[in-house]
């Protein structure tokens, strides 16, 4: 039976392995993404937009052929050596966002196949990522020891790809609003709300014009038929 340690350093080299994996994909089946938004971000120079976006493709994918050849063969060093070019991946990403985010540059992620912003939620993201790939060293370099049997493997398969999915959608979650909030076009009258009756507008209030009101003569008097009514002591 593995130690605790042992399991939460596998689950947190899975999570890594994943979220690379992700990336890769992603780069992959939507090529023009990532330049994109490197030259929305306007940080890098024209000319390196292009290769930077290919570096960063191939270096993902590397990294998850390696640390998967590496995670099934057992081989700590080599397993060891992945994890911490994923801490140093991680680092670059967290730190190349902040710096946008700080010199007021926005645009896309580029991240991923769909439209997130650049975001303090990508750095934070970042960050995490390059936690739980410090860690996985960590444990993978200590005496931890991987999970042993089908049950803790499905364990951590799973906990892992609940946190690597969670992590991933978290800063488009954050960013897109709701799909129940819609704004209205420009002119368009709001919805009451419920239990309060609706006002007609203004302009749809006219003013109602009654009939003079009839006053009756007096006894002994004749009837007036147009003007005032004459005055009697």
């Amino acid at each position: 039976m593995s130690t605790p340690l042992g399991l939460l350093g596998s689950a947190a080299t899975a999570v890594v392995l994943l979220v690379l994996l992700a990336g890769c994909a992603a780069h992959l089946t939507r090529p023009a993404a990532l330049p994109g938004a490197l030259r929305a971000h306007a940080v890098l120079p024209g000319r390196a937009v292009g290769p930077a976006a290919g570096v960063v493709t191939v270096a993902e994918c590397l990294l998850v052929a390696a640390g998967t050849a590496a995670l099934l063969g057992r081989h700590r060093s080599g397993l060891t050596a992945v994890l911490a070019a994923a801490a140093a991946l991680f680092a670059c990403y967290a730190l190349y966002t902040r710096n946008a985010l700080a010199t007021g540059r926005g645009g896309p992620c580029g991240c991923s196949r769909a439209e997130v912003s650049l975001s303090g939620w990508v750095t934070g993201r970042a960050w995490t990522f390059a936690a739980l790939a410090l860690l996985g060293l960590l444990v993978s370099a200590g005496p931890g020891t991987p999970p042993k049997g089908a049950a803790e493997t499905a364990v951590v398969a799973l906990v892992a790809l609940t946190f690597a999915t969670l992590l991933w959608m978290l800063p488009a979650a954050m960013t897109q609003p709701g799909a129940g909030t819609r704004s209205l076009p420009s002119g368009t009258p709001q919805p009451p709300e419920r239990g309060r009756r609706s006002t007609p507008p203004a302009r749809a209030l006219r003013p109602v014009h009654l009939p003079d009101p009839v006053v009756p003569p007096r006894p002994g008097t004749a009837p007036v038929t147009g003007g005032r009514q004459p005055w009697t002591s």
